[in-house]
């Protein structure tokens, strides 16, 4: 599927204008963050991550100029199931390698945007019942982090995964300036904050879009995502 073909069911699907989800994917291929290779019937082929990063734009809430920025940050936000986090208990999804280790939220969208274009909904021999229902939610503005939240269910139990990233100017940054840099931040900043969410309706209808037109290479790049997967999480002799 080309960027031509995957705007209008972007826009369909969330409700949005076509000109302002145009808008968006101009800026995300300006810096990188949508495949380029032609324009309009000879463009590139969308990938899953393509479908990640304008999903990821339109929830992040920023002004379309800044898309970019939001979109880098959101799916460097990250996650480790295996540990415990304010005093909630540690729930790795068991026998579902992607969810059983340190991971970033992007790697997780693409590799659930791949799993439904191949109609696999994260269901093979190595899992156990599929995760057919889903919640994306962002949070936003971005002024101090990055955050999201991904709820997933299999019929038979559910798990809430909170991915975070602290905002670019805390990296190496030393403790003992983050509250300085923080109050930087916050400067001129009110203290209204939002959300956006989309339900596993969206990963259906863009991944059913990837799906179709590109189903073989869906295959292909989920057996490696997966691969690399449960690579990871093998325990080491």
């Amino acid at each position: 599927m080309k960027l031509v073909d995957l705007l209008p069911v972007v826009s369909e699907t969330l409700g949005l204008s076509l000109a302002s989800v145009r808008v968006l994917a101009m800026n995300l291929r300006k810096h990188g963050l949508i495949s380029s290779g032609g324009r309009g019937r000879g463009g590139a082929e969308m990938k899953a991550s393509d479908l990640t990063n304008l999903l990821l734009a339109a929830m992040s809430g920023d002004a379309a100029k800044d898309a970019h920025i939001a979109v880098r940050g959101l799916r460097e936000a990250s996650v480790d199931p295996t540990s415990s986090l304010h005093g909630e208990p540690a729930r790795p999804i068991e026998d579902h390698p992607m969810f059983m280790r340190r991971h970033v939220l992007g790697e997780a969208l693409d590799a659930i945007f791949l799993s439904y274009a191949s109609g696999d909904e994260l269901s093979d021999e190595g899992y156990g019942f599929p995760i057919t229902n889903l919640f994306l939610t962002v949070h936003s503005p971005h002024t101090l982090n990055y955050a999201a939240d991904l709820w997933l269910d299999n019929g038979s139990e559910d798990w809430t995964l909170r991915y975070h990233r602290n905002h670019p100017a805390f990296d190496g940054l030393p403790k003992a300036k983050w509250s300085e840099t923080a109050r930087s931040l916050m400067a001129g900043k009110g203290d209204l904050a939002y959300t956006a969410r989309v339900t596993s309706t969206t990963f259906y209808d863009l991944a059913d879009a990837l799906g179709q037109a590109a189903d073989a290479e869906a295959k292909q790049q989920l057996k490696a995502t997966l691969g690399k997967a449960r690579k990871s999480s093998s325990p080491k002799a």
